[in-house]
């Protein structure tokens, strides 16, 4: 049952979309992962992951741990930013975070030539938030992050969705989780109510999406 409501929401998308689905809880999102890579495969589109800080690998083990093949998560494509461990089929690996300007260099050079090469893609981010999290919230640096997802917006070679979890971000970073909504054209939010799971589409290209509200 809950795997159909969440390929549901999958169905949903459309290609040029950039997609955050919200975590607001501390639980893992390791199962609408699973899920969104055997329906992206299942579409026809390439996977490829944007993995900040090993967050590929903490679900994969944790995926592994709940009983899920973890081999999901190695057969996809990678664009490694930052982090030690290696997982998936890993095309670039950016390991310098100091310096933003250089890191979005890199990433769009890696990033552009795959999904030329690879279309359609869908890309699957991790870790965002360990980013605003660890990083000196500069106007600059912001810039650079929003300026480089809203170029892909529309981009109809690739669907991109992003997977934050919130509870890491403390008060003082709040915005910029706000300036993320601001660029998305779907903001789903995932929260636990007892031994329940909620969605909350809050934002939606599609009107019928919309304000939907699903508990499983």
């Amino acid at each position: 049952m809950l795997g159909d409501i969440i390929t549901g929401l999958w169905n949903s998308l459309k290609p040029g979309e950039i997609v955050l689905i919200e975590r607001t809880d501390v639980k893992d999102q390791y199962f609408g992962m699973h899920q969104l890579i055997t329906w992206g495969l299942s579409k026809g589109y390439t996977i490829l992951v944007v993995d900040v800080v090993d967050s590929l690998h903490l679900l994969k083990a944790k995926a592994k741990l709940a009983g899920f093949d973890g081999e999901t998560f190695e057969n996809v494509n990678v664009i490694k930013i930052g982090g030690k461990i290696k997982t998936g089929k890993v095309i670039a690996w950016i390991s310098d975070l100091s310096e933003p300007v250089i890191l979005v260099g890199k990433f769009r050079e890696a990033y552009e030539k795959f999904v030329e090469e690879n279309a359609p893609v869908l890309t699957i981010a991790l870790g965002i938030e360990k980013l605003f999290a660890t990083s000196e919230v500069a106007p600059k640096n912001v810039h650079l992050l929003l300026s480089l997802l809203s170029q892909y917006v529309g981009n109809e070679n690739r669907l991109a969705v992003h997977f934050i979890k919130t509870s890491l971000l403390d008060e003082s970073r709040k915005f910029l989780l706000g300036l993320l909504e601001d660029v998305a054209t779907t903001v789903i939010r995932v929260s636990s109510l007892g031994r329940m799971t909620e969605f909350n589409v809050v934002k939606s290209i599609r009107k019928d999406m919309e304000g939907v509200s699903l508990r499983v």
